[in-house]
């Protein structure tokens, strides 16, 4: 009599299955495909970007969009949404078939209600300079982010925006197609003026924006570590919650993403590279979220990049980028040559290595900026990048469905094909 083993049978079925109906890497990693270049929106909501962001948009090597919105602008008032700004830009981008990525950026566009009576959320403000050429000062201002009414307004921000997209139809697409679209949630409840994960931490001087000591400043505030990544956890949470099905992303800095304070809510001097909150937070997020969590860097340029991305890369999460905005949003990404000199890309090989460093580095989602896409002579590069993306995409999936395969025979099977592979 002969016995065949279960495991192995249902690992043959699941091969002649694969080869009838190939796996997109949505499928083989249990998470959207958020493959390809994404056009990053950040000024999503002013006039004078319109017709450059569309344009851009409409490129066949433009995988999707990277919308990033205001938390005051669209909620205005509690619990009154405008999503006006974004919805202009959610409708393109599904009318023209292709991925959405959002980031609704609290920090400094925090709602100003927040701050008022039967609220009350504490508002931090700092002094600092905007520009290292010239004189440009700002007051940044930005609310206690482990506050617990801080966390339950944007707790029910999320959740309104995961209804909201659900709901949303619009001209030539039925309701659900938006949030069909939708590949990759950023977790920006704490950051500045972008969806960075950071917090003001200038440095006291006696310029002419005469900058606050930030240290002191979160000291008083009663800033803690714990605090921070207990804040940060319970956004991942609250967004997990509302968009189960999606990767959360989070854009993180080098160093100075966080001001020098213990658990005791003492300053310290010696400050560590990388920074050291940073790079707890990812220690305690990427076991949780694993290849649900994608960690990104803005700055994406020809050389390494920070150490804490590949860090969280070989411990299961995702990587992702967005090219270096060193010349601004009209002439996009630059290159850096030595002795550390930033300028306009020399030739379209110099660019095209920033955008195959990006994907040397195992990512499979980049971010490019306006100036760039709109460059005529950098359109081969990005065709490049495209091509070479969707091959590295397909590669990865092969490669995890034969490590699924081959851990079959004791009946354990890859996270990343659990929903396909019979156990």
């Amino acid at each position: 009599m002969i016995h065949i083993n279960s495991n192995w049978l249902g690992g043959l079925s699941f091969l002649v299955f694969c080869a009838m109906h190939p796996p997109s890497l949505a499928a083989a990693a249990g998470a959207p495909d958020e493959t390809g270049l994404y056009l990053y929106l950040v000024h999503s909501s002013l006039p004078n970007f319109e017709a450059g962001y569309s344009s851009a948009l409409e490129k066949d090597f433009i995988d999707g969009a990277a919308v990033m919105v205001q938390w005051g602008q669209i909620e205005p008032q509690p619990d009154v949404y405008d999503w006006s700004s974004l919805d202009k830009w959610v409708v393109k981008t599904v009318q023209l078939h292709k991925k959405l990525s959002i980031g609704v950026i609290g920090g400094f566009w925090t709602p100003q209600w927040l701050y008022g009576s039967g609220f009350e959320v504490p508002k931090n403000s700092f002094d600092y300079s905007r520009s290292s050429v010239g004189v440009s000062c700002t007051v940044m201002t930005q609310p206690s982010f482990w506050h617990p009414v801080y966390l339950r307004e944007y707790r029910k921000m999320i959740a309104r925006l995961a209804q909201h997209l659900h709901e949303m139809q619009g001209p030539n697409f039925p309701p659900g197609a938006a949030y069909q679209a939708l590949s990759i949630v950023k977790l920006s409840g704490i950051n500045n003026t972008t969806e960075e994960l950071r917090v003001d931490d200038t440095k006291p001087d006696n310029g002419p924006c005469h900058q606050s000591d930030a240290a002191a400043i979160w000291a008083k505030a009663g800033f803690t570590p714990d605090k921070v990544v207990s804040a940060f956890m319970t956004i991942a949470a609250d967004t997990n919650h509302a968009f189960p099905d999606k990767i959360l992303s989070v854009a993180v800095i080098h160093r100075d993403a966080f001001p020098p304070i213990d658990n005791s809510g003492q300053i310290y001097t010696t400050i560590p590279v990388p920074d050291a909150l940073t790079s707890r937070i990812l220690e305690t997020a990427v076991p949780v979220y694993r290849d649900r969590l994608l960690v990104q860097w803005n700055a994406l340029w020809q050389g390494g990049p920070p150490t804490e991305v590949a860090a969280a890369g070989n411990k299961g999460a995702r990587i992702g980028w967005q090219m270096n905005g060193f010349k601004g949003e009209w002439e996009g990404s630059g290159c850096i040559y030595p002795p550390w000199k930033i300028e306009a890309c020399r030739n379209a090989a110099d660019f095209r290595s920033i955008l195959d460093n990006g994907i040397n580095l195992r990512g499979r989602y980049i971010e490019v900026q306006l100036g760039s896409v709109i460059n005529k002579d950098w359109e081969p590069a990005f065709r490049a990048a495209h091509d070479r993306l969707q091959t590295e995409a397909g590669n990865d999936v092969e490669k995890k469905i034969g490590l699924a395969i081959t851990k079959s025979s004791n009946g354990s099977c890859m996270r990343a094909v659990d929903s396909c592979w019979p156990i």
